[in-house]
């Protein structure tokens, strides 16, 4: 038995608010036939749909055999749809390249049955409505009344309680129409059916109970109930409980298979477009890998030839050359004669590095620094003295030069310079790095 109390509709669409339906109460028995009719608008599949489940109420409750459906959660409408509802739409909503036995049967596999049952209950559900002999034809091989009449068969494999069927007969003839209805009414002996149509004629021959509905609004029932049960409605109730829906792996893993076989070009063509794609993802993540690597390579290369060299004292010639540009920029007089202090001012930046106790931390943490070093060599500034015979036979200093020392004096950075145009370099301690480089 289903109650429903004061239920509404409200659909909202950017501050627009339409009331489908309007503190709707009705109360349906546990079997009959009721066709609900209305013209167009009225709210009826709205009504048809909130009750299968389909839809959401706004306010108001159903009550489904006793259980209020307001706290309801997805799994909750999941197993009312299964287990309680069996829907047969207008357009019959067959799939086009299974057999009417598989379509039948797909109403089961959310019930967690074995293909065994499954098949039994589907072709026992067939024969009830007479296509017994139908069963491998697909749906473009019938006609209009046996597609609705598979529809039919889905509906009612699940044994359910409630038959909720929108305009069944509105695609039709008038004979085929007449053939579903009455086995509509037939179910009707054991199960409730709720139907919504346009035709009332068919509608007041076959059903138990017609509700008119006009603007959300019940205008009328020809065959009210008010709600209370029979001791033979109350066992029923009470052994009627809500059952879980599940589908195996296997059965899924099969109907996905078969939807995939019935569209091999296009099953074919996602592949290969799938498989280019990811290749082409590879060769793209090789490439970079492999570009990288080689930036890699290159930068230890240069870093092994350019050394990182720390000397005692240092200079900051960069910034004594901006200086000196900025110095070349300023505007004044042209007449005017000024003085530049550039040496001076590169001297006054030399700075003092402690390399005993660099040295020191060095030996001290080489574990920690051994991975990202591949060779330590200390220079103590000592060059040999080399001397030679000129062109003009006389004694002459071939190494090191003391062009700058000559010319600048006897300062410790300019002895450093003078140090760089020695023709002799001291050798690597490290012999296998040696080897390496020689090689």
């Amino acid at each position: 038995m289903i109650e429903i109390k004061k239920i509404s509709k409200v659909y909202k669409t950017e501050g627009f608010s339409q009331k489908a339906l309007d503190n709707v109460s009705v109360n349906f028995r546990q079997h009959e036939f009721a066709s609900i009719l209305g013209p167009s608008g009225s709210g009826k599949t709205t009504f048809l749909n909130i009750i299968g489940g389909l839809d959401e109420y706004t306010s108001g409750d159903i009550i489904v055999n006793e259980v209020s459906t307001k706290q309801f959660k997805d799994r909750d409408w999941d197993s009312y749809r299964n287990h309680r509802v069996g829907f047969i739409f207008q357009s019959y909503n067959l799939i086009s390249h299974q057999t009417i036995l598989k379509n039948v049967e797909l109403a089961l596999t959310l019930s967690g049955i074995s293909k065994k049952e499954r098949k039994g209950k589907a072709k026992r559900a067939l024969k009830e409505v007479g296509l017994e002999k139908h069963i491998n034809k697909r749906p473009n091989q019938l006609s209009g009344g046996q597609m609705q009449r598979v529809a039919i068969a889905r509906a009612l494999i699940n044994d359910p309680e409630i038959i909720l069927a929108d305009e069944p007969t509105g695609a039709l003839d008038s004979d085929t129409s007449v053939q579903i209805m009455e086995l509509l009414k037939k179910i009707s002996k054991n199960k409730l059916v709720i139907m919504v149509t346009h035709n009332p004629e068919l509608a007041e021959k076959y059903s138990s109970r017609i509700i008119n509905i006009k603007d959300g609004k019940i205008v009328s029932d020809s065959n009210p109930y008010d709600g209370k049960i029979n001791t033979k409605e109350q066992k029923i109730i009470a052994d009627n409980k809500f059952k879980k829906t599940k589908m195996s792996f296997l059965t899924a893993l099969s109907l996905s298979f078969n939807n995939l076989m019935t569209k091999k070009a296009r099953t074919i063509l996602v592949s290969v477009a799938g498989s280019i794609g990811i290749i082409g993802i590879a060769l793209i993540l090789s490439v970079s890998t492999g570009f990288q690597n080689y930036v890699d390579s290159i930068q230890e290369d240069t870093l092994t030839s350019y050394p990182l060299t720390i000397q005692q004292e240092s200079a900051d010639i960069t910034s004594a050359l901006l200086s000196l540009r900025s110095g070349s920029n300023e505007k004044g007089d042209s007449n005017e004669v000024k003085e530049q202090q550039t040496i001076t001012s590169m001297l006054s930046s030399v700075s003092t590095n402690d390399l005993k106790s660099f040295k020191q931390y060095l030996e001290k943490n080489n574990n920690k620094i051994e991975n990202d070093v591949s060779n330590i060599q200390y220079s103590y500034s000592v060059s040999p003295n080399i001397y030679t015979i000129d062109a003009t036979n006389k004694l002459a200093k071939l190494n090191p030069s003391n062009l700058f020392s000559s010319i600048m004096g006897n300062n410790s950075i300019m002895n450093s310079y003078s140090s760089m145009t020695s023709i002799y370099s001291q050798m690597v301690d490290n012999r296998d790095e040696r080897l390496k480089k020689n090689n």
